[in-house]
């Protein structure tokens, strides 16, 4: 059992340290991360959450649940940042957001602000996480 515990405290160590590290990696500045946090909570963080888990104040009353913005490059390991700039911009569609007729942010959202989002959701990756063994 202590073994255990003190396995699943070094991975733990090891995520926090990657994640530190990832956001560097990015080549996205501090600054441009901490303006694409404010525009986040400004406009996103009603629908996926403060934290990007998807469980906003506003979640329940969508017809689709608002996804898990922490886990966009989970499946690939690389970050899309184009497709989620589409996404924002109303480019793609997306069902919670509404046809390709009707963007909810393209028209609203500086350029410089859709790219400094862009950087804080792609600060905010979780590529896998530690499930507790029973």
């Amino acid at each position: 059992m202590k073994n255990r515990l003190r396995m699943t405290a070094a991975l733990a160590a090891l995520c926090a340290i990657l994640y530190s590290v990832q956001a560097n990696e990015t080549g996205q500045s501090r600054d441009q991360i901490a303006q694409g946090k404010k525009a986040y909570v400004s406009y996103c963080a009603s629908c996926h959450g403060v934290d990007g888990s998807g469980n906003g104040p506003a979640a329940s009353s969508l017809k689709q649940h608002p996804p898990d913005l922490r886990r966009i490059q989970a499946r690939t390991g690389k970050f899309p940042a184009d497709e989620v700039r589409k996404q924002i911009v109303g480019k793609l569609t997306l069902p919670v957001h509404g046809s390709k007729d009707m963007p909810v942010w393209g028209m609203i959202l500086t350029r410089a602000d859709i790219n400094n989002l862009v950087a804080f959701l792609e600060s905010i990756q979780r590529p896998f996480e530690l499930t507790p063994a029973d």
